[in-house]
């Protein structure tokens, strides 16, 4: 086994482990926090609060993708067999509601263009409404539903649970979704440029501070019992501002870092008989209510202003660093650069353009750019005055232009010009800021290649001339020669002849063959002359090369005053067997009209097979596309055999048109090298 084949193992394998720790740490952190929401004091198995598997379950999805579904179903699993002792039928359908409520979630957001970074305020609104108002609706909904149809609540209690059920699993993506995301983003993005010394000091002060005060106000707040003397005041409110402080200063990170630690203390202090909400509520279900209230504000809160102020942030920095490019470019380009209002006059003048044609800035700004830097006319005689104002009046069409150019000195310059028109507030345009090349030399030396390109141009013509009454006699001859070649093989096959392929030999599994004989046209052959006899010969032949080409069949060959075409090759089609009984058909109705025509007494005797045929291209020098096979034997057979001003088909044929066709039953005839045949004459088609 050679090396890239052991690495190519080895890696996948290392995958395949990485998977599986994904999904065995995704099961035990959904089973651990489930065992902890409910463990909490004074709170119920079916009213918690929040529920962190909700928000560890959808972080995962969003984070590592569909694949680790695995992980949110074992988790449920576990926890509803092990911790609940619930029926594996239950515990299984539990854990389909979980999976699909994270993969609902995931679903939305992905075709919102969701970024689990948060940097963007679109993103934090998506995953408030998709990810906890929209997609909790789901696990909610029909967990409720599971417990009162297996009898475990009364279907009185349905409203109830599913409320406090939906707003746990609100809460828990609200508060644990952003932390787990802003976690792995943190530890994925790449270091940020480091500070000095005393900006590293000073920010880690500013964090210790802030999460000094807000875990004291935070504990001070939420652990007050019902009978202090501050239970009567708004306190809750307390922690917001410092809440808001950790969000400006810290952005995403401090935001749900904030949130979470505020809502941790409010839940213990809450399961302690602490805090606000416990002194202000009548029971224990409005307490958790007026809790859940409000740790949704403030964990929203918190997020949309960290997307807002890094949204501004990151506009500021992109507006700061266009303008430091924007300044560079303008001043150390070594371009002309100038600005010119709708009158022409100029506004800006780089230095480049200074040291270009010879102005201090001090001179030209303010004057027409027509008479300083762009002379009335050209050497040529063109009016620039005319053309700057047509460019000023139509900016759209004149993106790129060159014209001659003035120095101070009196020197003419060639300088070509790119060109952005520009606008103000309102839309209206407002002048044009324009970028100039120097082109002299280029200029200069397109005018000494001017005359020899003249004297080239008359050479190339003649030689040009000659060649192409060369290609055009040789475009004659080839046009020739394949005319030639599709009027003797299948334009599929002359291709294939024309692409190299020496040997052409294909097989078909099911094609129809026709072979018709224009019955007593050997014995008019005694009676007219040979021009006439190829001339009727010939007329009705054309005929039945137009029906083959409308029927879309092939014709293969001729013999004296016989006729052979199949369909379903070269290029198979399914109605094969119908298009020859069409072109039989036909084909009757043409001797028809011919004998009307000529007054002779044609007739035609036809015969059909359908079966596998083998078809190529035989011949060196003379080609000729044929078929072989029992199939076209038959087929002949059912000619010979056949009824003067009669269609015979064989049994196979009669099989695949006996739905669309009349047929009449000639019975068991006596066949050439077949023995005994079953055989059908068509007549007519069946008109529905």
């Amino acid at each position: 086994m050679n090396s890239q084949k052991i690495q190519f193992l080895r890696f996948h394998q290392s995958r395949n482990w990485q998977y599986l720790a994904k999904v065995a740490v995704l099961a035990f952190a959904y089973a651990l926090t489930a065992k902890i929401a409910v463990s909490i004091p004074g709170v119920n198995k079916l009213a918690t609060c929040v529920w962190p598997p909700a928000g560890i379950a959808q972080a995962a999805i969003l984070l590592f993708g569909r694949r680790v579904w695995p992980g949110i179903a074992l988790g449920v699993f576990f926890y509803e067999t092990i911790n609940l002792k619930v029926s594996l039928t239950l515990a299984t359908i539990s854990a389909f509601c979980a999976c699909l409520q994270a993969l609902c979630a995931f679903t939305l957001l992905q075709k919102l263009k969701f970024r689990p970074s948060l940097y963007r305020l679109i993103d934090v609104v998506n995953l408030v409404f998709c990810g906890a108002v929209v997609a909790t609706q789901i696990n909610c909904t029909l967990g409720t539903l599971r417990l009162c149809v297996t009898g475990l609540v009364d279907w009185s209690e349905y409203w109830h649970i599913r409320w406090n059920w939906y707003l746990g699993d609100t809460l828990g993506v609200l508060i644990f979704t952003p932390l787990l995301l802003i976690i792995y983003n943190h530890q994925q993005a790449p270091s940020p440029s480091p500070d000095t010394g005393f900006q590293t000091i000073a920010n880690r002060i500013g964090a210790g501070i802030c999460l000094l005060l807000l875990v004291t106000v935070s504990w001070v707040v939420y652990h007050s019992k019902s009978e202090s003397d501050l239970s009567g005041y708004p306190l809750e409110y307390l922690p917001f501002p410092l809440v808001i402080w950790a969000t400006i200063q810290f952005g995403q990170g401090g935001a749900v870092l904030a949130s979470f630690i505020v809502s941790t203390i409010a839940i213990w202090g809450g399961s302690q008989g602490g805090g606000p909400f416990i002194a202000k509520a009548e029971n224990i279900n409005q307490a958790i209510l007026f809790l859940q209230a409000f740790m949704s504000v403030i964990v929203v809160t918190s997020l949309l202003l960290a997307a807002t102020v890094a949204e501004r942030a990151s506009a500021e920095d992109s507006l700061r660093q266009s303008e430091i490019k924007y300044r560079e470019l303008v001043e150390y380009a070594n371009s002309i650069i100038l600005k010119l209002d709708t009158e022409g006059n100029i506004t800006f003048f780089n230095e480049f353009a200074q040291k270009f044609f010879g102005y201090d800035e001090k001179e030209i700004i303010g004057k027409n750019a027509v008479g300083t830097i762009i002379p009335q006319r050209d050497t040529a005689g063109n009016d620039l005055a005319a053309k700057l104002r047509d460019i000023l009046q139509n900016p759209e069409q004149y993106m790129r232009n060159e014209n001659e150019s003035i120095r101070r000195s009196g020197e003419r310059v060639w300088v070509s010009w790119a060109n952005k028109p520009l606008f103000d507030a309102a839309g209206k345009f407002a002048g044009m800021l324009t970028i100039g090349t120097d082109i002299t030399d280029r200029r200069r030396a397109e005018m000494a290649l001017y005359k020899l390109n003249e004297e080239l141009e008359f050479r190339v013509k003649e030689r040009t001339n000659a060649l192409n009454d060369t290609l055009s006699a040789l475009r004659v001859q080839q046009e020739q020669s394949e005319r030639l070649l599709l009027n003797i093989l299948p334009e599929e096959i002359a291709n294939r002849l024309k692409r190299g392929d020496s040997t052409i030999a294909d097989t078909f599994a099911d094609v129809t063959v026709l072979f018709a004989d224009i019955v007593g046209f050997t014995q008019l052959s005694s009676l007219v002359s040979p021009t006439q006899l190829v001339a009727l010969l010939n007329d009705i032949f054309s005929t039945f090369d137009n029906l083959a080409e409308r029927h879309g069949l092939e014709k293969i060959k001729t013999i004296g005053d016989a006729y052979m075409v199949v369909g379903g090759l070269p290029i198979p089609r399914q109605d094969h067997a119908e298009a020859i009984a069409e072109m039989a058909l036909d084909m009757q109705e043409a001797i028809t009209d011919f004998s009307n025509l000529h007054n002779q007494d044609f007739s035609i005797r036809i015969g059909i097979n359908t079966g596998p045929v083998v078809a190529g291209v035989i011949g060196i020098k003379k080609f000729i596309y044929d078929l072989w096979g029992d199939t076209v034997n038959t087929a002949s057979r059912m000619e010979s055999h056949g009824l003067p001003g009669c269609i015979q088909v064989t049994e196979t044929t009669y099989q695949q048109l006996l739905e669309k066709y009349s047929f009449e039953n000639r019975g068991a005839i006596e066949v050439k090298g077949k023995g005994e045949m079953t055989t059908y004459l068509l007549k007519c088609r069946k008109w529905l």
